[in-house]
């Protein structure tokens, strides 16, 4: 019980770093456009990580569930910054050799 409890726990934080990140992604690029998108996707963030949160709490009590939840989140986040960071970078380097053939640059 405790562990399928962490488990759901960690998948409902995954969910909700990804409900976040699509928000963010739909505030930036398209501001404006798809207010109701991102009402959906922050109501999903936020009820993610307080189920998490709820379940964390049950299987732990309220301390050490807390502080698991702390520790499922920032894990979660630092996944998505670490993945984003990457697929930046990927994109950069397909770019990279178009934009060379631009410029009087020798290769």
């Amino acid at each position: 019980m405790m562990i399928g409890s962490i488990l759901a726990a960690l998948l409902l934080c995954g969910a909700s770093v990804f409900c976040f990140c699509k928000a963010n992604y739909c505030a930036c690029t398209r501001a404006g456009q798809c207010d109701n998108p991102i009402n959906h996707y922050w109501l999903g963030a936020v009820v993610s990580a307080m189920l998490s949160l709820l379940l964390c709490c049950m299987a732990l009590h309220t301390e050490k569930g807390s502080i698991l939840w702390v520790i499922l989140m920032v894990s979660c986040f630092t996944g998505a910054a670490l993945s984003a960071k990457h697929s930046a970078k990927k994109r950069c380097n397909k770019a990279k050799p178009a934009n060379a053939l631009l410029t009087n640059e020798p290769n």
